[in-house]
């Protein structure tokens, strides 16, 4: 991660924020760039990156207040930020919407995706693009989470689509594991710790790993054994969001 920039956009789960700034923070980039709703919120993250990465010596926090449902908040932000920078290497969007629980035919659609590609401009020679998701896209459908659990999908191949038309960005979707958040009211059985899926995105950043490109995964899985089923990842449709047993491409 050395001489990289990194781009997180924070979520309401502050614990995660945190741990996923200060884990990128701890591999060396150049700066960190926080962007989130609550200028104080983001003030108090920099200061709890600066702490851990005290030791490097070499990182630039900088805390930038906008609504990441708002394309231009969003466009201002990043200007602002990269008028200081010259590249955006990683970004991490890890900013959660989690609409009031009720049906489908309640739910505002335009309020369940908001997705921005503002970086692309600013993006560096090899541009990695991390999207936090969930497994609520993949189970069972449940009770109240239409709302919730049909823009995760939505968003899933959304970025499907920003994947196949910018091949240059190494895109990759994240379940973070089952972590106690102010999203799930800091639920005392989840057995992750809010430090894995900050790690995980680390490990995911490194060369080592771009065979995961345009795959979904889970910040829990063991990363040794996905290491060894690289030739079948990369082979097959494996980890990818499909309907298993039908036809994926026209061509098919």
């Amino acid at each position: 991660m050395a001489n990289e920039t990194e781009y997180a956009a924070p979520a309401s789960a502050h614990r995660q924020r945190h741990a996923i700034s200060i884990a990128f923070s701890q591999a060396g980039p150049i700066s960190i760039m926080i962007i989130g709703r609550h200028l104080d919120m983001l003030q108090k993250s920099g200061e709890k990156v600066i702490a851990a990465a005290a030791a490097e010596g070499i990182t630039q926090v900088l805390t930038v207040a906008a609504d990441l449902q708002r394309r231009d908040q969003v466009d201002q932000a990043y200007q602002s930020i990269m008028n200081k920078l010259d590249k955006n290497d990683v970004k991490v969007i890890n900013a959660v919407l989690l609409p009031a629980p009720g049906s489908l035919t309640d739910s505002k659609p335009e309020d369940l995706l908001r997705w921005s590609t503002a970086f692309l401009p600013f993006a560096g020679p090899e541009p990695v693009d991390f999207s936090t998701s969930t497994c609520l896209a993949n189970i069972a459908s449940t009770p109240g989470l239409a709302g919730y659990t049909i823009s995760k999908a939505a968003c899933l191949k959304t970025i499907d689509y920003f994947a196949m038309e910018n091949p240059n960005v190494r895109v990759v979707s994240v379940q973070q594991g089952w972590v106690a958040t102010a999203s799930n009211g800091f639920q005392k059985e989840a057995p992750d710790k809010s430090e894995l899926p900050g790690q995980f995105y680390i490990w995911l950043a490194s060369p080592e790993d771009k065979f995961l490109k345009g795959k979904f995964v889970w910040a829990n899985w063991d990363a040794q054994e996905l290491l060894e089923i690289v030739k079948e990842v990369r082979s097959t449709k494996l980890l990818n969001w499909i309907v298993q047993g039908v036809p994926t491409s026209i061509e098919d």
